[in-house]
């Protein structure tokens, strides 16, 4: 397997610079002029046609690769100008050296957007502005040169981050939209996380040939995680059999809410669990027997009822449809007692969240697989909170509860007693009900085959978001959360 991608704070990656220089035994100039061409070379593979280039410079060393690039332009006599949001007579160091080399090689420099023609299809815009220090609001003139960027029909190429969003937790409030983002040296968490999937577009990686050993006892804020670096299941002997591959209890599915209960339950048989049972209301068990024979399905009326139900298990899932009424807590209290480990998801979770089932209890056997909304109501913050820092909040469930925690989204976070994962998979098409439901299977079933409740979170995680790849191949709205079962299925084997 290859090894997970470190994400790092914009405080590690300027000692990874620093690191870097010294490594090489460079001043600090050429490593400009090294991340500048490498962002330009990337313009010129992505964007051939580009007849002419706008570059938004600002007042430090972002700015300073802004001016390389407009340099290499003008020296491809490609029609470049120069947008300096920080007067150049204010620059400094390696940012005015940089500024003198664009002078040196004839590129229009301007000091307003104002000066600039307007952007069409033709030109190729580059962002500039402000690098991985930047945290809060935009001030003007960032703020209009940002507005006026984001206006622009042609593609946007981001400077190591756009600007505006925070390299350590992902969050923006105003931010460059860029089409491509191409960062060095070390991979910043906010790219990946929070708004920056939105915001980045295609994150390209430039190393600008830092040694290895640079990384060398730096600690990284998290973890990325691909399908060639997380643990797949392994190959099923020719004489196996179906208590091997574990039993799943799903527990949900109140009145009216069944089609997640069923949801779950038929993913966790995709993902290959050899025995699914289905613990859920009664008016349901005709739908369940129809849409999937295969599963065990059980009418329980009360936490009394499911009792028995506990004892065969190897894995419980508990969640999907369950409804915040008594019936769904007494279910949750009598599931979360079972000495198997326990999948929890939607409104488990916000029953748990209440305090007044399972309170004060911590697993390290559990997985819990918030949304945001979900995530604030545990923590009792504002989701505006757990949207600014996804990491923070992602630990903080953690922390609270123990054991796993899988916290959805663009990039989702993967919490746990080591520290943070993250795993990027899927496509805004999966915005849709009943998505949650079959991750939750997928984990379960994971379990039940004899990965750890990390291991499967993980995989289960590439899993979903590939599925849904897959299934987006003939568009992404409409996308069903069934339609990604088939292949679920395939990937997974």
């Amino acid at each position: 397997m290859d090894t997970p991608q470190p994400l790092y704070s914009a405080e590690s990656v300027r000692e990874l610079d620093s690191r870097t220089i010294a490594a090489l035994k460079i001043p600090s100039i050429a490593l400009m002029k090294r991340a500048g061409r490498a962002a330009f070379n990337q313009l010129l593979r992505r964007w051939p046609d580009v007849r002419r280039i706008q570059v938004f410079c600002g007042g430090g060393n972002n700015g300073g690769d802004g001016y390389v690039i407009a340099a290499l332009a003008a020296q491809k006599q490609i029609p470049v100008t120069v947008c300096a949001c920080v007067d150049p007579q204010k620059l400094k160091g390696d940012a005015l050296e940089a500024c003198d080399y664009a002078r040196r090689e004839g590129v229009q420099i301007v000091t307003s957007p104002t000066g600039l023609d307007d952007a069409d299809g033709d030109t190729a815009v580059v962002d500039a502005l402000l690098g991985t220090g930047f945290e809060g609001e935009l001030r003007e003139p960032i703020g209009h040169a940002v507005e006026r960027i984001n206006r622009s029909p042609g593609p946007v190429l981001a400077v190591d981050i756009p600007s505006g969003l925070s390299a350590d937790s992902g969050a923006a409030a105003d931010a460059v939209r860029a089409d491509t983002t191409v960062t060095f040296i070390g991979r910043k968490l906010g790219l990946y996380c929070g708004r920056g999937p939105a915001l980045c577009g295609e994150v390209i990686f430039e190393s600008l040939g830092a040694p290895v050993e640079v990384h060398g006892g730096l600690e990284s804020l998290a973890r990325r995680f691909d399908g060639a670096s997380i643990r797949r299941l392994p190959p099923r002997a020719a004489d196996s059999y179906k208590n091997q591959f574990g039993h799943v209890l799903v527990v949900g599915g109140d009145s009216g809410f069944g089609g997640a209960a069923l949801m779950a339950s038929e993913s966790a048989a995709r993902s290959g669990a050899g025995l699914i049972s289905l613990a859920t209301h009664p008016q349901h068990l005709p739908a369940a027997l129809t849409r999937c024979p295969e599963v065990m399905a059980h009418p329980v009326i009360s936490g009394q009822e499911l009792e028995p139900l506990l004892e065969g298990p190897d894995v419980i899932a508990v969640g999907p449809g369950l409804g915040r009424a008594p019936w769904g807590e007494q279910l949750l209290a009598r599931a979360g007692r079972a000495e198997v480990p326990l999948v929890l998801d939607a409104d488990a979770l916000n029953i748990l969240a209440g305090g007044r089932v399972l309170a004060g209890v911590r697993r390290d056997d559990w997985v819990l697989t918030p949304h945001i909304g979900e995530a604030a109501r545990l923590l009792g913050w504002d989701t505006a909170e757990v949207l600014d820092d996804p990491r923070a909040a992602a630990l903080a469930v953690q922390q609270k509860f123990s054991g796993v925690v899988v916290l959805k989204g663009a990039g989702t976070l993967i919490a746990h007693d080591a520290g943070v994962d993250l795993i990027n998979s899927g496509n805004p098409g999966m915005a849709s009900g009943g998505m949650g439901d079959l991750l939750t299977g997928v984990i379960a079933a994971l379990i039940g085959q004899h990965l750890s409740p990390l291991e499967a979170a993980r995989l289960a995680v590439w899993l979903h978001g590939e599925a849904g790849n897959c299934a987006a191949g003939d568009g992404q709205r409409g996308l069903l959360a069934t339609d990604l079962l088939p292949y679920i299925r395939k990937l997974v084997d």
